[in-house]
């Protein structure tokens, strides 16, 4: 998909001559990465669409099949032929005296749940500190979580957080930049319709309606049967 290759893309940018403050729009680097963002979504919901065209021609092929073998005097498969189990391995030869009385080989770095539980042992930290309302320490606990965990499993939830951390403390700058960077770095978030809901009501509060009205839009076009849908759409009226 080329770059402002769709027609809503084409749409977007063509009618935001026509709007008052279009020219500062234009060259603004954080309106040009909710262009960015706004266009992989719709590639998303292009993917997430072939999919589920994919999905319905296999459901139609199987049932074909199911139909076409409950048809009386339809031919039944032959039975799978039968496999022969592998010989039994031998048994493994007593090691040497000289060979038991070596030292015991070191001992193997902690398995991936331990690693998982103190990565989930730092987020519930920083949530803590989000909820107890102490923002300065929940931004930098979140800060910290995505400098030491930037591709664990949590880090598309903690990218979420900290940019509603920035939003509750009213900077709503650092918040549109880690929305959006929530959407450009984890497309497959569940985070995501909430993220672009939060930057919708954004462009809102700082007057850029037009902005907003396209942020929240497209989250009502590409997921629809979210909650953070419906508020979309209840901020959509008062905005027109």
């Amino acid at each position: 998909m080329t770059k402002y290759g769709s027609p809503w893309l084409m749409a977007l940018l063509l009618g935001s001559v026509l709007l008052p403050g279009a020219v500062r729009a234009q060259h603004s680097p954080d309106n040009e990465l909710t262009l960015e963002l706004l266009q992989r979504i719709e590639q998303l919901e292009t993917e997430v669409r072939q999919i589920r065209g994919e999905l319905e021609l296999q459901r139609h092929h199987i049932e074909t099949i199911a139909r076409e073998r409950a048809m009386p005097g339809s031919p039944a498969y032959p039975p799978a032929s039968r496999v022969e189990p592998p010989p039994a391995m031998p048994a493994a030869a007593e090691p040497p005296m000289d060979a038991r009385s070596q030292p015991a080989p070191a001992q193997p770095s902690p398995p991936a749940s331990v690693a998982a539980g103190a990565e989930r042992a730092e987020f519930d930290a920083a949530l803590s500190e989000l909820r107890e309302g102490r923002y300065p320490e929940a931004i930098a606990a979140w800060r910290r979580f995505l400098s030491a965990h930037p591709n664990g499993g949590l880090a598309g939830d903690a990218q979420y957080w900290l940019g509603e951390t920035y939003y509750l403390s009213r900077d709503y700058g650092a918040a549109k930049e880690t929305f959006i960077a929530l959407g450009l770095n984890h497309p497959q978030s569940a985070r995501l319709p909430d993220a672009l809901l939060k930057l919708g009501y954004i462009y809102g509060e700082q007057g850029e309606t037009a902005r907003a009205r396209d942020v929240l839009q497209k989250l009502v076009q590409v997921y629809p049967n979210t909650q953070a849908a419906s508020l979309a759409e209840r901020r959509l009226q008062s905005l027109r």
